[in-house]
């Protein structure tokens, strides 16, 4: 039973997070099921028992998905063999014909004449955590930080009590982090999250009126 690294991280992956459940499925089942030098033989059929009939695929919308915003696999053998670039880096980091663990898997990437075009690419997986890190980069900069005034007056608009100054000390407190761990992304929906929280702590200590008796 051979036995692989896995990326504990790459659920958090832009390009892992944006894909459908059943490829999400195939692409880790791609590295699992590809050999070692990251060759899979093209069997839609096969992956489609493994994946489960609940999860449905097929080979252009995979192609698709998979090579959008860069190259992740590529075809050879008129399309009967995959190459899978990330996987070998992944796997070995940079390939060295010295090293005797990796020997085997440059000998099959030349005899499919998949060597030089791989040495072409340069660094696959490198391009991938590249992309990642300038899409969180932009998800982070887009989120400006409010001044209390700004708050105030959004407060003001929506008659909601809020206390501004309180509502940014504690999110500068905070870094501006949710409970979840995540970034606020938009500090005008985290207010109204505020305000239900506001409206809903009310309604439960407002004492029930029925008749001329008070229930608390």
């Amino acid at each position: 039973m051979a036995k692989r690294f896995t990326d504990t991280d790459k659920y958090k992956k832009p390009f892992i997070r944006g894909l459908q459940g059943p490829y999400k499925l195939l692409w880790d089942y791609l590295y699992h099921d590809c050999n070692h030098a990251g060759i899979w033989i093209v069997n839609f059929e096969i992956a489609q028992i493994y994946l489960g009939k609940d999860m449905q695929v097929n080979k252009e919308d995979a192609l698709k998905y998979f090579n959008s915003g860069m190259k992740r696999i590529i075809e050879f053998n008129g399309g009967d063999s995959w190459f899978i670039p990330c996987f070998i880096e992944f796997q070995y980091g940079e390939l060295n014909e010295a090293n005797r663990a990796h020997k085997s898997a440059i000998q099959i990437l030349k005899a499919s004449n998949l060597w030089d075009i791989f040495k072409g690419l340069g660094s696959p997986l490198q391009g991938t955590k590249d992309k990642d890190k300038d899409m969180d980069k932009d998800k982070v900069a887009r989120f400006k930080k409010p001044t209390v005034i700004e708050i105030q007056i959004y407060c003001n608009e929506r008659n909601n009590g809020i206390d501004a100054e309180y509502f940014f000390d504690y999110h500068e407190r905070c870094d501006w982090l949710l409970k979840n761990g995540n970034k606020v992304k938009d500090w005008k929906a985290t207010v109204r999250t505020w305000e239900k929280n506001k409206i809903r702590q009310t309604s439960l200590t407002k004492p029930l009126i029925v008749s001329d008796k008070i229930y608390r």
